[in-house]
């Protein structure tokens, strides 16, 4: 088992350097980028490169959801367009590719403002969301008894919360880890039911109702969600109190066709 850990290592850094050493020649790729928009808005990026084309898609960290790109590159110079929900051309971004970095900028086809984008290669592959993620999410436990129904309306997620006492719509966002190759789902506007913090903590005793977190994340795969529901002693926190489960699972029970 030792051996085989080993060979996955050696075998994916030559992976990720074969690929670096692919952009730096301009021969066909697949890679990923993490960077900043303006000096300040995270992004990542997922660029493939095969025959003078490139496709591909981007996220804002704080968002998630992906963005579809079209474009090409010669000797080392890209031209990419950010498409919308209906494939029409909204952006594009223009800047040099090389083997250690992107520089270049992002700009609005619309009003035609202009942000200096800075990229670089990762060795992490980025986890995907779900194809097939709209639909109503059950939990079928007798102690905890609510659904989810996920939409999606242009590129923009959307979800509904009922339980036996409380009814919260809003907006969905994405958190994806890199080192761990995992999806978080985010339920903007669902409020705890208790946040102590760090009991050791003497400010987070008594925590005002108003400073309670709104947004409830769970952990997202292929037809389900899991939601830590609770804490322990030491950290003390009740996401949502219509459930005595420390985690709570909800899976996909109804398809839906939605405008995409």
């Amino acid at each position: 088992m030792k051996y085989y850990f080993l060979f996955f290592l050696l075998t994916n850094f030559c992976s990720v350097e074969n690929s670096f050493s692919a952009i730096a020649n301009n021969q066909n790729f697949n890679q990923a980028f993490t960077g900043q928009l303006n000096h300040k808005v995270d992004l990542t990026f997922s660029l493939k490169y095969t025959n003078g084309r490139i496709t591909g898609f981007y996220y804002y960290d704080k968002i998630g959801t992906e963005i579809k790109l079209i474009g090409e590159l010669i000797n080392g110079n890209a031209v990419i367009y950010e498409l919308d929900y209906q494939n029409k051309k909204v952006a594009k971004i223009t800047g040099k590719l090389s083997q250690n970095s992107f520089v270049g900028k992002w700009q609005s086809l619309s009003n035609k403002k202009s942000y200096i984008l800075q990229l670089k290669p990762t060795s992490y592959i980025i986890p995907v969301l779900p194809k097939n993620m709209v639909g109503i999410y059950n939990s079928d436990d007798t102690q905890c008894k609510l659904s989810i129904d996920i939409t999606k309306i242009k590129n923009e997620y959307l979800y509904n919360f009922n339980s036996k006492s409380r009814k919260f719509e809003g907006k969905v966002t994405f958190s994806r880890s890199l080192e761990e190759h995992l999806v978080y789902i985010n339920f903007i506007g669902i409020k705890w039911a208790e946040d102590h913090g760090d009991v050791t903590n003497e400010a987070n005793t008594n925590r005002p109702n108003g400073d309670l977190p709104a947004v409830v994340q769970g952990l997202l795969d292929d037809g389900e969600i899991i939601i830590q529901n609770y804490g322990n002693a030491m950290n003390h926190y009740l996401k949502i109190g219509e459930c005595d489960l420390k985690y709570i699972d909800l899976k996909k029970s109804i398809k839906k066709i939605t405008n995409n």
